[in-house]
């Protein structure tokens, strides 16, 4: 008997399918629009955000959360956000959920199915199987599911199908859900808190709102969480052990969305339902998203128009190897991963300098168009004296927020590194003489590049090595050259790349004077490093403020701070 593969290719490569819930239980999909981005795993657990203009979240933990960047190792628990089915044979009172979260009852068949442009799952158990999908619309901020119950027992069955999506602990000033007859469907309420009085301005226009929204009218619902989950646990919700859901309010309790269908159902007789899930400001918004989207017409016009989104995206390459794992991750799978990062740049208002260039790096082979633009904007923001931001503004009012707050020194690497490839991919070189205004000064891009390069040639001790101040490249080392003596091996190795980078440049545009200038100083940074970096073996890290050599052999931690240049240059 052959084993069914636990991860495999489908439909030409197009979707990837996973058969086990528990293999791989972090396994997740993604989808995005310029707007929002959810992330959602093979159990169900989702983390969701979208942009009014900060990043916000509809769905939340069930405590009061820190805000933050959306992480990219989440932890999942019990309570965390997500999408799930509850299924209860009334006959037996045996109950599991779909995709695998909260009950964890053992499928006889389960498939998470992650696409370009959807995230589905067939789950099959107790002779019942549950068909669900996700999608989103190009431009608005809402998911739209689509959950389908099949009868394939073989037998005449009585069953609840109960879609639960916990809407978490909004706000500690106000936070309330009630059933609205109108709409049909959960709509949950808070108030952003805040203190100051200035805050209350920023905050009047916020989406404060949460909506489920049923296309089909359910038998009963509930809106309060404890009520909901009661003495059971998630795990065996103590509402689903009465006759139906209570349909109860939260009022400055913790809101969720459960509505509740009771199904009388042939041998192979199925239904399916429709339900839109996400923000809003008021309720005139929620009427207009389910006149927009709340229909099956609807939802098939909407994935049309997302699917063609997405096919925006397919990169200008293509490969035939024999090894078809390969080809199907540079043909379908690599260009969506780019295509995200330079389409919505991580969602942030103001992404690092160094993340932005490197993310729209990407985007000159999909839209050159995007790079081209996305190297404008950053050297707008340019210093004076010819350094980088730590981050890039995108949206005014926007102010530099957490990692953007601790100095880097590594930013101005970035330019000619990102600008060759675009220059390689294009041979666009009138960019060279496009002038960016910034509130200071007017400079030609070529004259902002030189800027950079002449920034990191003095950003450099007595013994020609790169400054660190609290960071370079990645992550922040704030201890190191934090009193403005530290220095950085890999910065000092990075600043002769972008030298060599930018002279190249110069030479094509035939400043031969300034092109022997930048590779003089490449080469004093290269011999800088080789001097008082080289370690026998590898370069050292860094040399902090105290003058201590870091990232050597006889350093325990030598090899996790690992240099790119294997050898002397």
């Amino acid at each position: 008997m052959r084993r069914e593969a636990i991860i495999r290719p489908s439909n030409n490569g197009n979707r990837y399918e996973l058969t086990s819930p528990t293999v791989m239980p972090k396994a997740a999909g993604f989808l995005w629009n310029q707007k929002m981005m959810i992330q959602i795993t093979c159990r169900g657990y989702a983390t969701a955000q979208f942009m009014q203009p900060e990043p916000s979240k509809y769905a939340h933990a069930p405590n009061i959360e820190a805000k933050t960047f959306m992480q990219p190792e989440q932890n999942y628990y019990t309570h965390h956000p997500g999408r799930f089915v509850y299924i209860k044979d009334l006959e037996t009172g045996k109950l599991f959920s779909a995709p695998y979260e909260p009950v964890r009852a053992p499928a006889d068949r389960f498939v998470f199915s992650v696409g370009k442009t959807d995230v589905a799952w067939s789950v099959e158990n107790l002779g019942i199987r549950v068909e669900m999908a996700m999608g989103l619309p190009t431009h608005d901020v809402v998911e739209l599911w689509t959950i389908r119950v099949t009868n394939i027992s073989g037998r005449p069955r009585t069953i609840s199908v109960t879609p639960y999506f916990p809407i978490g602990y909004m706000s500690w000033m106000n936070q309330s859900a009630e059933w609205n007859p109108e709409l049909v469907g959960i709509v949950a309420s808070c108030v952003t808190p805040y203190q100051k009085a200035e805050d209350y301005f920023k905050n009047k226009y916020l989406k404060d709102k949460t909506y489920f929204i049923c296309e089909t009218p359910p038998d009963s619902w509930e809106a309060n969480q404890e009520a909901f989950e009661g003495e059971g646990g998630l795990h065996c919700p103590s509402a689903l052990q009465l006759p139906q859901l209570s349909g109860s309010d939260a009022r400055y309790e913790t809101p969720t969305a459960a509505v509740q269908y009771l199904l009388s159902l042939g041998p192979g007789e199925e239904r399916e339902y429709r339900f839109i899930f996400g923000p809003a400001y008021d309720e005139a918004e929620v009427r207009e998203m389910k006149n927009r989207y709340l229909s099956k017409q609807a939802f098939l016009r909407t994935a049309a128009e997302y699917a063609a989104y997405m096919e925006r995206g397919r990169g200008c390459l293509y490969i035939e190897t024999p090894d078809k794992d390969l080809d199907n991750f540079v043909n379908n799978w690599l260009p969506r991963q780019v295509y995200y990062h330079g389409d919505v740049n991580r969602l942030t208002t103001d992404p690092q300098t160094r993340n932005y260039l490197q993310d729209n790096m990407g985007m000159n082979y999909i839209k050159p168009e995007v790079s081209r633009k996305a190297f404008l904007t950053a050297l707008s923001q340019q210093r004076p004296d010819g350094s980088m931001p730590d981050g890039i503004i995108l949206v005014e009012g926007a102010q530099l927020k957490y990692i953007n707050q601790v100095p880097h020194t590594d930013h101005c690497v970035w330019l000619p590194v990102t600008l060759e490839l675009y220059l390689s991919e294009t041979g666009d070189y009138s960019l060279l003489e496009e002038y960016v205004q910034t509130k200071k000064d007017n400079f030609t891009v070529f004259e902002r590049l030189c800027r950079a390069m002449d920034w990191l040639l003095k950003a450099r001790d007595e013994r020609g090595l790169s400054y660190i101040a609290q960071g370079d490249w990645c992550d922040p080392m704030n201890m190191v050259g934090y009193r403005g003596k530290g220095v950085s091996g890999w910065l000092t190795l990075a600043t002769a790349h972008a030298l060599n980078l930018w002279a190249d440049v110069c030479e094509h545009e035939g400043k031969k004077n300034l092109a022997k200038r930048y590779r003089d100083g490449a080469d004093e940074c290269n011999s800088a490093a080789n001097k008082y970096l080289w370690d026998g073996d590898w370069f050292a890290r860094g040399i902090t403020d105290d003058n201590v050599v870091f990232g050597v052999k006889k350093d325990p931690k030598a090899a996790s701070g690992s240099i790119p240049n294997p050898g002397p240059s």
